[in-house]
């Protein structure tokens, strides 16, 4: 089974995804032989210090032969150690004596414990002087800089050292034992599986802010089936920058509040542990400890300068076993900071080492991530460098790798690449990758075709019946910048075939997925559509979706031919143009009012209409799969203008019209509160047409929830020719259930949302329908019209359910005396999140 997990790590934990002079060590207690949590390990003449875990493990990295090094705790005796007796031994095993003294006998009353408080708590007094000195000793801040920058990311599965000749992995692909790491995670094996190398220059500018130019990459990779440079975003979004002087330390979707953010004193306590005067200047050391175990926040050291800077120049970070955070097993964070010409302080060394993992003995994701930064000429990219515009293995620089890193890789990481080409050359690998890549995309074929989305193949609605479908597309091998795809589709109750045929075809001679995309598209389709839902909205043929609530007895069939050209920039800027011709005619239960038609016969509504659409989503992050694209939501904007113009007498179209809809929305993060996801929208249309021609909102009739529809709303209840509608959704990460004994210990997370519509429908647009009031022929819906005031629904819900599982609450507020409305409801949807 352990060959499996490495799949289910690949493509799950991916979504959220030198060992060189290092020593690793245990403390134990000499008496008892148990392992001592807490002892602080110094390395001398630095302010460099580490804490062990609860199993008495420690790990310093970059330790001179010749120093030595410290070992302290309450209760024991100091012990010095010399770094050259370490020399040749695998683990350093410290023994602690307990510091006796001999007492007279005397009784003592213990004293009460006092609480902690920030009022007159002078380490607290100093920590806001830190705090108010922050920014101004943020070198990310300053006006101007320039800085050489080397980021190295290696990833390698994590087995307990007792599970590692068990492991039919390792039995299945035996050469991964080779490399093999023992040492750099105490009681576990590490085999590397990825290796990332970048060299850029990171440049200040008070115009342009921090931007970061890629030079060079080195990477090893597994082309056949995963999407890397999607997996890449996926991994920069985890393992991202690493900054205490930032308000948050982002980890994966999370946010993780600085000790030294303006809120800290309101959820870290803070204590002072030493004041470090072998070094000048004189360092505080500071231990630091969420007030909540449960929320997201770090424990550790802190080291402060005490020669009136009070600048942070150092820290240590893990994080309590009881934080709310998903498949994280341990997570360790050293920044080391230097001062620059201007007196601020910038991160010269960063490690950031995280173990993700499904169970907590199972076999895990570890993955370490260090930077190094030092400042650089600020015209040395100008007249040196070229700009890479992409991520993946390419070197037009020229670069040097053995030259160019600040520290050389380990044994451990230059393991990785072999590795990894060896696994490319294996046939069980590659059926687990084809394996892999069918459970994320729902395709499967080697071959010029291949087949799916299987999920799609069977469903089922009232209209239909039952619905079989058969489809696919072709591959890269076929072409990479041509794509054909197609699919039939029959219904036992309509006794209709519907299909569709595409071709798209890429104008810049890269794949047509890969962004960004130059393409021109073409497509022929007969269809059924859910009023309301574009078909590009939602896959309504999906099995999971078949069950609904409600009366769905009323569909259009929609035959379409369609052409459209679609270009994209590296600025994320990107627009469509397109033309489209199509027949809307009645399906189910539905009819349309003869007032409706222009034409003698049929029952048929004929468009034709050109389109075009202005997308810009600055700074944007995709997860850029072989069929499908997501974001990566990092809090940045997304602007969409989106118009149809209708031409009457345009390949038989029956209306003029002009349709413009503008969407934004954004993610805003509020640190320990959580983040808020809103989406505001508004929409107008001129012209006269009949009501299947207007704008009919988007209405959810499945159990799954939806952000971007109204999970209360009746399919066809509510259309306009003007409307604007604001969504509110507010994460709260657990912030409030945190506190609350037992319930804390579910790690669920609150989520309360509220969704408003306001629109109206024209006295022009009212000639084909009595808007608001009973029909005369009982076939045809009952519509209305929003003039009566805003649509209003609203949730509260619980996420993080096993992990996986939301569920919410849904109550209706307006328009209750509606025929079919049900005024609460519970929705969930599924989701893996940290």
């Amino acid at each position: 089974m352990q060959y499996r997990f490495l799949l289910v790590l690949l493509f799950f934990t991916s979504r959220l995804f030198g060992q060189g002079a290092s020593l690793t060590g245990i403390v134990l207690d000499a008496s008892s032989a148990k392992p001592i949590q807490g002892v602080t390990v110094t390395l001398s003449h630095t302010a460099r210090s580490v804490a062990t875990n609860k199993e008495g493990h420690f790990q310093l990295s970059s330790v001179p032969d010749n120093w030595e090094l410290l070992f302290s705790a309450v209760g024991y005796k100091k012990q010095l150690f010399p770094m050259s007796v370490a020399q040749g031994k695998k683990v350093l095993i410290i023994r602690l004596e307990d510091e006796q003294q001999s007492l007279d006998e005397v009784v003592v009353n213990a004293p009460k414990k006092r609480k902690y408080t920030n009022k007159h708590n002078p380490t607290v007094d100093l920590i806001r002087k830190v705090i108010e000195k922050r920014d101004e000793n943020n070198a990310l801040n300053g006006a101007a800089g320039s800085y050489q920058e080397y980021e190295k990311l290696s990833m390698s599965l994590s087995i307990q050292n007792q599970k590692v000749d068990k492991s039919r992995l390792l039995k299945r692909f035996g050469f991964l034992k080779q490399g093999m790491d023992t040492l750099k995670y105490p009681g576990r094996s590490l085999v590397p599986i990825f290796m990332d190398e970048k060299i850029g220059q990171r440049k200040l500018d008070a115009a342009k802010g921090n931007n970061f130019v890629l030079l060079g990459e080195n990477q090893s990779r597994v082309d056949q089936y995963l999407d890397e440079d999607g997996i890449d975003e996926y991994l920069d979004k985890i393992y991202g920058e690493t900054n205490i002087y930032d308000t948050d330390v982002s980890i994966g979707n999370r946010r993780f509040l600085s000790p030294i953010a303006t809120l800290g004193p309101s959820f870290y306590k803070y204590y002072l542990v030493d004041t470090l005067k072998d070094s000048k200047p004189w360092h505080a050391k500071i231990r630091v400890e969420p007030r909540n175990k449960e929320d997201a926040l770090f424990s550790g050291f802190i080291y402060i300068r005490l020669d009136g800077s009070y600048a942070l120049d150092q820290a240590e970070l893990t994080i309590n076993e009881a934080t709310n955070i998903n498949w994280v097993k341990g997570l360790n964070i050293v920044l080391n900071y230097s001062e620059n010409q201007a007196h601020r302080f910038f991160l010269s060394r960063g490690v950031l080492t995280i173990d993700l993992g499904i169970f907590k003995d199972g076999m895990g994701l570890f993955g370490e991530k260090v930077t190094s930064r030092s400042p650089s000429s600020e015209t040395q990219l100008a007249v040196n460098g070229k700009a890479l515009t992409r991520t993946g293995p390419q070197n037009p620089n020229g670069i040097d790798w053995n030259l160019a890193r600040p520290e050389k890789l380990s044994k451990l990481e230059a393991q990785a690449f072999t590795n990894i080409d060896s696994l490319k050359q294996s046939k069980s690998f590659k059926n687990l990758m084809a394996l892999g890549s069918f459970i994320m995309s729902g395709y499967y074929g080697r071959g010029v075709i291949e087949i799916g989305p299987v999920p799609s193949f069977y469903s089922f609605n009232p209209v239909e019946g039952s619905r079989f479908k058969f489809g696919g597309n072709t591959t890269d091998i076929f072409s990479k910048t041509l794509v054909l795809d197609g699919y039939g589709a029959y219904g036992t109750k309509d006794r209709q075939w519907k299909y569709n045929m595409g071709a798209t075809y890429s104008l810049n001679g890269a794949s047509v997925y890969k962004f960004p995309v130059k393409l021109v598209s073409a497509k022929v389709s007969k269809e059924v559509q859910v009023p309301g839902q574009d078909l590009n909205f939602i896959d309504n043929d999906n099995f999971l979706l078949s069950f609904r609530r409600g009366e769905n007895d009323k569909m259009f069939y929609l035959q379409r031919r369609q052409i459209e050209y679609w270009q994209e920039f590296e600025n994320h800027l990107s627009f469509k143009v397109g033309f489209f011709n199509q027949i809307l005619s009645p399906g189910g239960i539905l009819t349309f009012d003869r007032r409706a038609f222009r034409r003698s016969n049929g029952n048929e509504l004929w468009t034709s209409a050109f389109t075009g659409e202005i997308r810009w989503a600055p700074h944007e992050k995709l997860y850029q799969g072989k069929r499908y694209r997501r974001i990566i939501n990092t809090g940045q904007p997304i602007f969409t203008l989106a118009a149809q113009v209708g031409v009457k007498g345009l390949l038989g179209g029956d209306y003029n019209y002009q349709r413009f809809i503008l969407n934004a929305n954004k993610r805003f993060f509020a640190s320990q509160f959580g983040f808020a996801d809103i989406v505001f929208e508004s929409g107008i249309q001129f012209g006269k047409v009949p009501y299947p021609l207007m704008i009919i909102h988007r209405a959810n009739q499945t159990y799954s929830y939806q952000l971007n529809s109204y999970n209360l709303m009746n399919s066809m209840e509510f259309m306009s020719d003007k409307y604007t509608s604001l969504l509110l959704q507010h994460s709260f990460n657990g912030f409030f259930l945190n506190k609350v004994p037992l319930l804390k210990k579910l790690d669920l997370r609150e989520i309360a949302s509220v969704k408003m519509l306001y629109g109206a429908v024209d006295a022009s647009n009212r000639y084909t329908k009595n808007f608001d009031e009973l029909p005369k022929d009982p076939r045809e819906p009952q519509l209305f019209s929003l003039n009566n005031g805003a649509y209003i629904e609203g949730s509260v819900g619980l996420s993080n359910i096993f992990k996986i599982l939301r569920v919410d609450l849904v109550r209706r507020f307006t328009y209750l005396d509606n025929p079919g409305v049900s005024p609460w409801g519970v929705r969930a949807k599924i989701g893996i999140d940290f």
